[in-house]
Parts: C-alpha cells; sequence; structure tokens
C-alpha cells in the first residue's frame, strides 16, 4: 500500500510539475522548429520529480515533497511565460519585417505582440503566485508536519 500512495503521488505531481514547465520547453521550439531541446528537458523534469517524490519515506512525505516541487514549477510559471511570450512576440516582429510589410504594419505587429506578451505574463503571474504559494504552503505542512510527541520522564524524589 505505501509503495502504491509513492506511485500515484509522483504520477500526478510529476504530470503537473511537466505542465508547469511547459512553457519554458516550449519556448525552445518557437526559434528553431526542428529542435528537440523542450522535449528532452520535458522528459528530465518528469523523470527527476518522479524519483524525488518515490525515495520519500512515507507516502505523507511523499505528498509533501510533490506540493513542495510542484509549488516551485508553478511559482516560477511567470518566468517561463515571460520567455515563451518574448520569443514569440520577437518572432512576430522579426516575421513581419521579413514579409516586406510597411512600417505601419509592423508597428501593429510590434505593438499586438507586445501587448500580447504583457497580458500573458501578467496572467501568469497572478495564477502563478497565488497557487505557487498554496502549493509550498502544503508542501511544507505535509513534509515538516507530523506528529509531535512529549516524553516525560518522572525521576524519583524530584517534584514535579
Amino acid at each position: 500500500m505505501r509503495v502504491i500512495g509513492k506511485i500515484v503521488a509522483a504520477i500526478i505531481f510529476s504530470i503537473v510539475g511537466f505542465l508547469a514547465g511547459t512553457p519554458l520547453f516550449a519556448s525552445f521550439g518557437v526559434a528553431d522548429a526542428a529542435s528537440d531541446t523542450g522535449s528532452y528537458l520535458g522528459i528530465a523534469l518528469f523523470l527527476s520529480v518522479f524519483a524525488i517524490i518515490m525515495f520519500a519515506p512515507t507516502v505523507r512525505r511523499a505528498f509533501g515533497r510533490g506540493f513542495l516541487l510542484s509549488g516551485l514549477l508553478i511559482f516560477a510559471l511567470p518566468l517561463s511565460v515571460l520567455i515563451l511570450s518574448g520569443t514569440a512576440a520577437s518572432s512576430v516582429i522579426s516575421d513581419t519585417a521579413a514579409a516586406g510589410a510597411d512600417e505601419a504594419s509592423q508597428a501593429a505587429a510590434a505593438l499586438g505582440a507586445s501587448l500580447g506578451a504583457g497580458l500573458l505574463t501578467g496572467f501568469a503571474s497572478f495564477v502563478g503566485f497565488i497557487l505557487g504559494s498554496i502549493f509550498i504552503i502544503t508542501g511544507l505542512v505535509l513534509t515538516l508536519g507530523g506528529r509531535r510527541e512529549v516524553v516525560v520522564v518522572n525521576v524519583p524524589g524530584q517534584a514535579a
């Protein structure tokens, strides 16, 4: 039963961590569509989160580690989205200039790409900070919390 709980936690939080890192992995393929670097990074992240959770001593600690790792990756989501949106905006602007569009079209493309990147990063910041904080706090409680035992030693001859 203990191993099954760890496997469930590892699968769930590896998928959550992979999804949180997806914008960063996708940014590696925007500039060069033939590059598989993002895929390899995604697989490496999935396997490393899976291994870290599987080596936890208890199921409670496994879930705690999962919440902590996922919370850190979700908390870093705004940076991942910033990199992706900046790369995509740069690609849109350079493609517009390469197509030989007039200055008004290039300005409109730059303005639209900048506004889109800003809105996307702002939304990711809102979601990432709130959801990441919740996951990190939950992970800290599960990882560091637990039973607290107080051992009372009565020594003969001493008053309590």
